[in-house]
């Protein structure tokens, strides 16, 4: 055995030895008047019950004598023995008093020795209680003690970490810093190689349209010396704009007429001209492709470069001069559709562009991106002339009049917005995140798409709802789904995640139709100015011509 553990037990029973002794020492008294009332008392027995004896002898004898006296001894005799008998009763009565007295005061010292046993027995019950206490105080003395030095231990550890965390702050603190800055520096290059870059692209195209003129003078040249028909010039490959149709009853479509692949990825965005003769898709294949229905057929007019990132929104300008394109490189650009050059390109702000749209005329263009601010532009300056933070990413905007912006964000919100002040005119709160906003024809009427699954249609006279429209299998696909009206408003389409189309009837509320050929989810739906078609395209590479033919 260890002599640690023989050293702690005999130092352990010799503290019990001195505790015994110091608490024994105030009842020793007690212990022996104790004892000494014991040994009175047996002694008092002993007497008492040698009285006893001598009274039994002495009624023996007083019977005897009582029967000799019967029997007729001498009257001397007689009367002596009286005497005798006399002294005798006496005696006894003595001793009898004498046996009361000694039965009292053993009863006396019995009950004293009880009650002296009773607080004994208190004392010692009160004495184990308290060792039992002592013991039980030293114990928890010992584990508070143990514990005091487990929390200095964690408390001296969590200090050594805070310190060693506090020095690993400051050191990403700077490198955070450091790296902020060459974000900074990198943003600044990247800017200017954009800006160098779409520079290049303009001398290329520059370049391209100066070989093309110069073989259109040269061909000019030849064709002057020989008699030929001459075509229209949007027979001979020049797009020129017609004149804005105007629809009274849109047509619903039946079924798909053409099903084609219109770009190598995502298909973001599909818009009709304003004069329903060509319409334009823009793909995460960073370009935007320009086509026209021929024959039942769509055919490809035109394909515009320049993007550094996938397309995600589309609007002509009504001379159907320009185009406008969104894009997630953080810029939106603006190709002319006559030589398909990149015009401009407008680069500031710091997040994905998904909306762009022209603001009254081809001159001023609004963005609306997922920095949370929406960014005016004037074209002639190629500058932006206002910046406004609306405080939620915007997924989509519409334009009123050329002053007025409405845009829907991702905190489940409508503003209102004036060009000419800098603080929003309205707001309005819908139940999900907004997807994505188109005004009716005769600007009445917002139709909203939100990601719980629903439209709505916000009478703007009254700014609040007047219509909500949902379908029980009716799913947004992403948070840039796009819904439309049709051209008489009465009617919206929006794709669901399924890969279906629904048409509501605004009036009745109600889905019309539902119409099946997409195998992924539905992005983007366009429906054409005159009504007679509606284009739809998906997540895979497919865009869809819709007709009631």
């Amino acid at each position: 055995m260890d002599p640690k553990d023989l050293h702690w037990k005999h130092s352990l029973l010799e503290q019990l030895r001195q505790r015994d002794k110091k608490e024994k020492e105030p009842f020793e008294s007690l212990i022996s008047s104790h004892w000494k009332h014991f040994e009175a008392s047996q002694s008092l027995k002993s007497k008492n019950t040698q009285l006893t004896w001598e009274a039994e002898k002495l009624k023996e004898e007083n019977l005897g004598l009582q029967i000799k006296v019967e029997q007729g001894g001498g009257s001397g005799n007689s009367q002596a023995l009286e005497q005798k008998l006399f002294k005798l009763q006496e005696e006894v009565t003595e001793l009898h008093r004498r046996r009361g007295e000694n039965t009292q005061q053993i009863i006396d010292l019995n009950n004293a020795l009880q009650d002296k046993e009773k607080e004994l027995q208190g004392r010692d019950a009160r004495l184990n209680d308290l060792l039992a206490n002592e013991l039980a105080l030293k114990m928890e003395i010992k584990n508070l003690e143990s514990t005091i030095m487990e929390l200095e231990a964690t408390n001296q550890m969590l200090k050594d970490e805070h310190q060693a965390l506090q020095l690993t702050y400051t050191g990403l603190e700077e490198k955070y810093r450091k790296v902020e800055q060459d974000n900074q520096q990198l943003l600044e290059r990247w800017i200017k190689q954009q800006a160098k870059m779409a520079d290049q692209l303009n001398a290329e195209n520059d370049q391209f349209m100066a070989v093309r003129q110069q073989k259109l003078r040269q061909d000019l040249e030849d064709a002057a010396r020989e008699n030929i028909q001459i075509l229209p010039e949007n027979q001979a490959g020049v797009y020129v704009p017609t004149s804005i149709p105007i629809c009274l009853s849109a047509s619903l479509p039946t079924k798909a007429q053409y099903k084609f692949d219109a770009h190598d990825g995502d298909v973001n965005a599909v818009r009709w001209s304003p004069s329903g003769a060509l319409f334009a898709t823009g793909g995460a294949d960073r370009k935007i492709k320009l086509w026209e229905v021929i024959n039942g057929k769509c055919e490809c007019k035109g394909i515009l470069t320049g993007s550094n990132a996938g397309i995600m929104a589309l609007d002509f300008d009504l001379e159907e001069n320009t185009i406008l394109g969104a894009s997630n490189d953080f810029a939106s650009r603006v190709w002319s559709l006559t030589d398909h050059r990149v015009r401009h390109t407008l680069t500031g702000h710091s997040g994905k562009v998904l909306a762009a749209k022209f603001l009254g005329d081809s001159f001023k263009v609004v963005s609306g991106s997922h920095d949370r601010t929406l960014k005016i532009w004037d074209l002639h300056s190629r500058s932006c002339v206002k910046t406004i933070f609306a405080g939620s990413s915007c997924n989509d905007l519409v334009t009123i009049h050329g002053t007025n912006i409405v845009s829907g964000h991702f905190d489940k919100r409508v503003r209102f917005w004036d060009s000419r002040v800098d603080s929003n005119t309205n707001e309005i709160l819908l139940q999900g995140r907004l997807t994505s906003l188109d005004l009716s024809p005769d600007k009445m009427s917002l139709l909203c798409c939100t990601r719980d699954d629903t439209l709505k249609v916000l009478d703007l006279r009254m700014n609040q709802i007047s219509t909500t429209l949902a379908h029980d299998d009716f799913k947004v696909g992403c948070d840039w789904s796009r819904a439309v009206f049709s051209p008489d408003t009465s009617y919206a389409v929006a794709g669901s995640s399924d890969g279906a189309i629904y048409i509501w009837n605004i009036k009745k509320g109600k889905v019309e139709k539902i119409l099946k050929e997409h195998a992924h989810s539905v992005i983007a739906c366009s429906w054409h100015p005159v009504g007679s078609y509606v284009l739809s395209c998906e997540k895979q590479r497919k865009t869809v011509l819709w007709s009631d033919i």
